[in-house]
This record gives C-alpha cells, sequence and structure tokens, in this order.
C-alpha cells in the first residue's frame, strides 16, 4: 500500500540520514546540484511504489497534482526506472510543466522544511543558501519554493531577534547588524519588532543606525512599523535627536506627498518637547490646514505632546479653529491637545506670577 502519509514518511527516514553529512550525500551520489539531489529523493519513494504498487502510486500522485507535468512524470518514470539526478535535472530544463509539478511534490510533501529541522545551524545555512544560488538558474520556475526560503529566512530572523530580548538593551556588534538587516527586511513585523528592540538600547545607536531608523518613522509602508520606529525614537530621544536629525524631519512637513507630512508630524509628536522648535510648531501649525486628514489629525496631536513649547497664544487659537474640523478625528485630536495646552499656559502664567 502506498499514500501520502507512507511517501511522507519514506522521504523524512532519508533526510535522517540526509542530515548527518548531507554535503557529502549530495557528492556521493553525483547530483551536479542540492535541488536536483532533494527533487530526486523526493521523488524515489514514488519512483518505486509505481512498481510495486502502481495504482497507490498514480493515485497518490493525482491527489497532490495531476497537470500535464504529473503525467509526463509517470511517462518518464515507465521508461527510465532508475533515473539519476542529472537526468532529472535535464528534465526539468528543458520542462516548465515538469517544473511545476516538481515544485508542487516539494512544497506539498515539506521536502526543505523537513530537512532544515534536521540540520545544525551551518548545513542549514548552506543548504538555503545553495538553493537559492541553484534557483537563480531558473528564473522562470520554482516561484514557490524562491516563497518558501524567503518566508523561513524571516522565521529565522525573527527567532534570532526575539532571542536579543534577554539582552536587556545591551546589544553586541552582531545583534545591531542583525537589528540593522531586520529594518530592512520583507515582513512588517520583522521591521517593527527590530525598531522596538532598538527602543530599549542601553547605549546610543550607531549614527547608521539612528538613520536607517529615522527612514523606517518615516517611509515605512506599515503603519503599525512607523509607529513603532517613532516609538523607538522617542524613547532614545536624549540621546539620538541632534539638531541635523530634527530638521530632517521637519522637512517631511511639507513633502508634495501627505504620506510624509503625517509620518513626520506623528514621529514629531514621539520627540515631545525636543520638537519644541519654533520652527517646527509653526510648521505644525500650518498643518493643521492641510488637504488631509492624517496630516491633520497627526498635527493636532503632535503639538499637544510637543507640550510647553508650543503653549503659545498663536498655537492655542489654530487648535481652537481645528475643533471645528469636519473629521471627527481631527476633532477629537484638536481638542484634546488644546486641553493639555491650555494647562501648560496656566501654569506658565502661575510661573511667571
Amino acid at each position: 500500500m502506498f499514500n501520502q502519509h507512507t511517501w511522507r514518511q519514506q522521504l523524512t527516514d532519508y533526510l535522517e540520514i540526509f542530515a548527518r553529512h548531507p554535503r557529502q550525500e549530495v557528492q556521493l551520489s553525483g547530483s551536479p546540484g542540492i535541488l536536483p539531489h532533494l527533487a530526486l529523493r523526493t521523488l524515489t519513494p514514488f519512483l518505486s511504489a509505481l512498481y510495486t504498487h502502481p495504482v497507490d502510486a498514480v493515485v497518490t500522485l493525482a491527489a497532490i497534482t495531476h497537470d500535464a507535468g504529473a503525467n509526463l512524470l509517470v511517462q518518464q518514470a515507465m521508461r527510465t526506472r532508475y533515473p539519476t539526478a542529472t537526468d532529472l535535472e535535464r528534465a526539468l530544463r528543458n520542462s516548465s510543466d515538469l517544473c511545476i509539478t516538481m515544485e508542487r511534490l516539494i512544497i506539498e510533501l515539506q521536502t526543505i522544511p523537513t530537512a532544515l529541522r534536521r540540520l545544525n545551524a551551518r548545513n542549514s545555512f548552506w543548504l538555503r543558501r545553495s538553493l537559492e544560488r541553484e534557483l537563480d538558474s531558473y528564473p522562470w520556475s520554482f516561484v514557490w519554493i524562491r516563497d518558501l526560503l524567503r518566508e523561513l529566512n524571516e522565521q529565522d530572523r525573527m527567532e534570532a531577534l526575539r532571542r536579543l530580548r534577554s539582552r536587556n538593551g545591551r546589544y553586541a556588534n552582531s545583534d545591531l547588524a542583525l537589528i540593522e538587516s531586520a529594518l530592512s527586511g520583507a515582513v512588517a513585523q520583522t521591521r517593527a519588532y527590530a525598531a522596538r528592540l532598538l527602543g530599549v538600547m542601553v547605549d546610543a545607536p550607531p549614527p547608521a543606525l539612528v538613520n536607517r531608523l529615522l527612514d523606517v518613522a518615516l517611509r515605512d509602508p506599515d503603519a503599525e512599523t512607523r509607529f513603532a520606529a517613532a516609538r523607538a525614537l522617542g524613547l532614545l530621544r536624549d540621546r539620538v535627536i541632534t539638531g541635523d536629525a530634527l530638521a530632517y524631519i521637519e522637512s517631511h512637513l511639507v513633502h508634495d506627498d501627505s504620506f510624509y507630512r503625517s509620518s513626520a508630524a506623528l514621529l514629531l509628536g514621539q520627540l515631545g518637547e525636543h520638537a519644541g522648535k519654533p520652527t517646527v510648531v509653526r510648521s505644525l501649525c500650518r498643518l493643521l490646514r492641510d488637504r488631509d486628514a492624517y496630516a491633520r489629525e497627526a498635527a493636532a496631536r503632535a503639538l499637544g505632546r510637543i507640550g510647553s513649547p508650543a503653549a503659545l497664544p498663536e498655537v492655542i487659537d489654530a487648535l481652537e479653529q481645528a475643533t471645528q474640523d469636519d473629521d471627527v478625528q481631527v476633532h477629537e485630536a484638536a481638542t484634546d491637545s488644546l486641553a493639555l495646552l491650555r494647562q501648560f499656559a496656566e501654569l506658565s502664567v502661575q510661573a511667571a506670577a
């Protein structure tokens, strides 16, 4: 009897052996690469069953994929009972249909994740990099396997980032390199997590990392990631917000794209009094009249969080006008900030008296 469970179990048994000496396994098999080697080993249980339980084998294959490539696979298996990895590689390069079928089998039977779970860190790295290099020679094929490798890489990077929590903000250079690479990662959750790790850093981050964090806070397409980076910069503000950095953020308040204007206002709000430069306060007041509601709301919130430096009559007047905004979020933000700034203004009068 042969079914998917049997197929996967036989493949897993081989991968247990493969994991002991993976490079030697590939070399001794005479395979031209790791991709054709794993492809052939994925097929081996099916090829054996095709001669002992042919009906079961064909039915099991059809349950996974029954496209043109599957038919081609059965035809070739009937002609060549014991194909080599070289034979299979040649067939893959000559048939896009066979590539699709082979990819579906590798994905469905979990060949790559199963192998990686059994390899140590060094061999796991070798396997992934080898597969990535070999896939470059199949530019129009194996899209799902490429996506799988990217997903697995991001999962590993996230696990590595989570382990950094035990550092309590004291990071080695290698840790900072990991965080910097994660800030440029493809997955928003990873970028946001890396930003939060920087926010609790004991020492000041290197300037290059601060600049990267600034760009994430101002330009990242994901809202949660932008907020995480802005929050991190707010926590680090005493150590990282220089005059040049503040000028860079301020320049985004007059950007042609409202996305950048609202992002800059959000970040300035996280900086609190450190963003209380007169030109910044005036720019935020002008932003209260922006055509974009998100920018107006962010400006209103930022003025309240800046606090005392923004508790000026002209700012209070601008916020009073903003409380009449047709957008309910802008109205609420202006109302909240107006209450805060009036308190600061009263305190200033009392202190002067």
